[in-house]
């Protein structure tokens, strides 16, 4: 009857951690889920990040119990559950990891995975504020960052453009060439190819510009085009 009372004095406790974990774990899920949804690999969601998390915090609370439910001079040492989910989550992560055509992907899912069942500790230790404070600083770190390191390690898109005329002359070249460093775009080549309805003109840039629908209307006025393709 006594270890009844004081699981009952804990029971507000375990239940206050788990649906903390619930939230935070399902927080970060959304958006891995987002990430997912919108094409980027991402294999974990919403219920992945979720039993992540709530498992890690029921970890803890089983190692409460025990010493709970084996009365006085058993003493509890969390450190080493924390350490054997630690190792856990290593070989989850491994698996998440995959190899393909030389490159790893997969490692932002694993280092995600990892940081939740560090939350799930933190919470089930009796720090649910300071496990939601880590949340939010995760989501921000997946979210506010990824932009930026999209933006500072973005590869220039490649310019091809078709575009036929009547007639290929210098004076369409030279006009061609005008239009084309307006818009900032330097050609590497410029191919030639005489077709039944005209020349078809071929030419490749490093770099697409920003406004590239700018520059196919602007290749429009161009006299003699018939036919823009890009």
């Amino acid at each position: 009857m006594e270890d009844i009372t004081r699981l009952g004095l804990l029971l507000p406790r375990f239940i206050t951690e788990m649906l903390v974990a619930i939230v935070c774990g399902g927080i970060i899920g959304l958006e891995a889920g987002m990430r997912r949804a919108a094409g980027r690999q991402h294999p974990t969601g919403l219920r992945d990040n979720i039993l992540v998390c709530l498992g890690t915090v029921l970890y803890m609370i089983v190692s409460e119990l025990v010493v709970l439910n084996a009365g006085e001079g058993v003493s509890s040492d969390p450190s080493r559950v924390a350490a054997h989910i630690v190792t856990a989550m290593g070989f989850i992560g491994a698996g998440i990891i995959i190899q393909q055509r030389g490159g790893m992907e997969g490692l932002t899912s694993a280092a995600t995975i990892w940081v939740v069942a560090a939350i799930g500790l933190v919470i089930g230790a009796g720090y649910p504020l300071l496990g939601m404070l880590i949340t939010g600083a995760t989501l921000l770190t997946l979210t506010i960052l990824h932009g930026i390191e999209r933006h500072l390690y973005k590869r220039p898109r490649p310019l091809l453009l078709k575009l036929t005329v009547r007639e290929d002359s210098p004076e369409v070249r030279r006009i061609l060439q005008e239009l084309l460093e307006r818009h900032k775009v330097y050609p590497e080549s410029l191919r030639a190819e005489k077709g039944v309805e005209g020349v078809k003109l071929t030419v490749q840039a490093p770099e697409e510009p920003e406004d590239i629908r700018r520059l196919t209307t602007d290749l429009w006025t161009l006299k003699g085009v018939t036919e823009v393709e890009h």
